[in-house]
């Protein structure tokens, strides 16, 4: 297997499979100048990055983050700057409602992926748009998505968006879910 096919197996760059290579981390060999990987030891350097991911304490989600990117208008590109945004309010029911808006900037590294830019401008203003919603008012149903919307644990937990290749529902889902518990801490 060349550098190229390993850092798409391994979800990295192309200059970590050569850092690995170097430092032994996978087993490699060098032909003619370039790598070649043995993919037993590529699964093996894989599955230990799973494991240490999930022993590892989850890290903060960084709700002043932002995301730019250049719409297009009426006279050339525009920068748009997209920030979270987290609303808490207390109904009269005497229920809290936390609503976060604003996505993109949390999800900038999957957006930085597009290669097509229509595609990237597309999403980001799809996750500016989607909503995730906390509550701790609890609702009879069943966990189901209806016309984007997710109702979770009893309606406690609510997701709005309209998913794409790159940012499926279910990773929007993920999210609502740290923010959940970052925001209980």
């Amino acid at each position: 297997m060349n550098t190229t096919a390993a850092a798409t197996q391994a979800n990295v760059t192309v200059a970590t499979i050569r850092t690995w290579c170097r430092r032994g981390v996978i087993a490699a060999a060098k032909t003619a100048g370039k790598w070649v990987i043995d993919t037993a030891s590529l699964a093996a350097r894989i599955a230990i990055g799973a494991m240490r991911a999930r022993k590892a304490k989850p890290m903060d989600i960084n709700l002043t983050a932002t995301y730019i990117y250049d719409a297009p208008g009426p006279h050339g590109a525009e920068p748009t700057t997209i920030t979270p945004a987290v609303k808490t309010r207390t109904r009269k029911t005497g229920f809290t409602w936390t609503t976060i808006t604003g996505l993109a900037p949390l999800f900038a590294d999957r957006l930085n992926a597009i290669t097509d830019e229509g595609d990237r401008i597309h999403a980001a203003i799809l996750l500016q748009t989607s909503q995730i919603t906390i509550t701790d008012q609890i609702e009879d149903g069943p966990d189901e998505i209806v016309n984007g919307i997710a109702f979770l644990d009893r309606g406690r937990l609510r997701v709005k968006h309209q998913p794409t290749t790159a940012i499926p529902m279910d990773a929007v889902i993920d999210l609502a879910k740290q923010l959940r518990t970052q925001l209980a801490a």
